[in-house]
């Protein structure tokens, strides 16, 4: 914004200029920029309030000076004679839009109207002179007000100002905070911003607050470019937040910015937003951090499913740092001793193998791997198909895979339960003294999907191995016993 005279100093980008310059105090003083522009006693208290007026000043100034290359001393000097002389007309404005109560809708029309420079004004006078009435800090009363006139104005001028207002009302952390909801509530906050940026599916959820609702509505009316971009703003900064969408559920966190992600695509004027493209790029690449990933790739039963769910977050992430993550959790995959035995999903028919290796092979083709690594991906499910064929799907008692709640417990320690057949368990890692040969008594806890159940075993150590242990098992109550049996015949 680069002002030469009063006029310009009122209008839409020199009040944006003013939102952004002055948002701490206007979250202060529970105002919106409208006001702050056109309401002289505003304009008073702001003069009043210490240095605020210069620091905003010196800001527009070097904001001005970088852009068109002029000394900022001297930008100062100008900027300030023109304030003067805008708070100077808003000030005389103010007493003839009060002198003439023209303060509904068809009177800001008829002031809008008055005139090709003075009319905006008076019109930006009036809208300011509403909103005060509700007091400072009663957002919905404002936000109430900003709704009530723009279902009657005509005026493009008042509309305009208006909608710009709501904008406002929409980025002031307080007024947000009201209308809209917690920061603290992600999910919250990005269904409100993707109802104004136009998502009919966002738009038909019942736990948008009744703000958000309203402003929907209105928006199948008219437009509202500017609260549009202002909630595209926020999105973004909500986005690039450090906040989980789903916070402790790392399958919902997965699931949510999909959806997410999905949503904005069907966006036009979303998804040709480049810096929202990046940031929504920057928080998929967050899904492979440990702390999601790991607990992600646990609940997946059977080897396969986990090389599936790798491979698709390869597919979707185009970061280059995450997708070698993702190559090594993939390696780390494939390359251990059980990733046949583990392969499919216990209780799997020989079609439903044979699915199974079918989708994984397609997931390697789809994934953007480079040569070498596809081919090798591809030699090892080929190979391990075969293993299933030489079996001859022969119904012996498998091997699962152990969810992430299942446990041993060793001399009143908890160590993970890697994975455990009728005969025969690993767990790990374990820092404990052990060597192969070695018995003692562990209880095994399992809180899985298949099978909760809690029992006491004698076990023999067979190895250990980079801090997993193998070990024979055997379990003196024979109703567990049974229980075990059936279980796994089952499978």
């Amino acid at each position: 914004m680069f002002c030469i005279s009063a006029n310009e100093a009122l209008d839409a980008p020199a009040r944006e200029t003013l939102f952004r310059v002055a948002q701490p105090h206007l979250e202060h003083a529970r105002i919106t920029a409208t006001e702050l522009a056109f309401d002289p006693r505003e304009q008073r208290r702001l003069l009043n309030a210490g240095t605020r007026f210069q620091e905003f000043v010196q800001r527009v100034a070097i904001l001005q000076g970088q852009t068109m290359k002029n000394p900022v001393t001297e930008r100062v000097r100008q900027i300030i004679d023109i304030v003067d002389e805008a708070m100077r007309m808003i000030e005389q404005v103010a007493r003839e839009v009060a002198a003439s109560h023209e303060t509904n809708a068809a009177g800001i029309d008829r002031l809008a109207a008055s005139d090709p420079v003075l009319g905006p004004i008076r019109a930006g006078v009036a809208i300011a002179s509403t909103l005060a009435t509700t007091g400072p800090g009663d957002w919905i009363g404002k936000a109430n007000r900003c709704l009530t006139l723009f279902d009657s104005l005509t005026h493009p001028v008042a509309l305009d100002i208006v909608d710009q207002t709501l904008a406002e009302l929409v980025r002031l952390k307080p007024a947000s905070t009201t209308l809209i909801g917690s920061p603290e509530n992600l999910p919250l906050i990005v269904r409100a911003c993707l109802m104004i940026a136009g998502d009919t599916d966002a738009g038909s959820s019942v736990n948008a607050a009744p703000f958000v609702q309203a402003l929907v509505a209105r928006q199948k009316k008219r437009p509202t470019p500017r609260t549009v971009q202002s909630a595209v703003e926020v999105l973004k900064g909500a986005l690039a937040s450090p906040a989980s969408m789903v916070k402790r559920d790392p399958t919902q966190e997965i699931k949510q910015t999909r959806s997410l992600r999905d949503r904005i695509t069907n966006l036009p004027r979303l998804v040709a937003d480049r810096e929202l493209q990046e940031i929504l790029a920057r928080r998929m690449s967050r899904l492979v951090a440990p702390e999601l990933l790991e607990p992600l790739v646990a609940r997946e039963i059977g080897a396969g499913r986990k090389a599936i769910l790798l491979l698709g977050l390869h597919c979707e992430i185009g970061d280059p740092g995450a997708r070698k993550h993702l190559v090594t959790h993939l390696d780390q995959l494939v390359d251990s001793r059980e990733f046949k035995d583990e392969f499919f999903v216990p209780g799997s028919s020989h079609d439903e193998k044979r699915a199974l290796v079918a989708q994984v092979g397609q997931a390697i083709t789809n994934a953007d791997l480079i040569d070498i690594k596809r081919q090798r991906y591809q030699a090892i499910v080929t190979t391990t198909f075969a293993y299933l064929g030489e079996s001859g799907d022969r119904r012996i008692s498998p091997r699962m895979i152990a969810g992430p709640e299942d446990r041993i417990q060793i001399g009143g320690v908890r160590v993970p339960l890697r994975n455990w057949s009728e005969t025969g368990l690993m767990f790990g890692p374990y820092n404990g003294l052990i060597a192969p040969g070695q018995r003692m008594r562990a209880t095994v806890m399992l809180r899985n999907a298949y099978i909760a159940m809690g029992f006491e075993a004698e076990l023999e150590i067979v190895r250990q191995v980079d801090g997993l242990v193998g070990a024979k098992y055997n379990c003196p109550d024979p109703q567990a016993r049974q229980r075990i049996k059936a279980h796994f015949r089952a499978a």
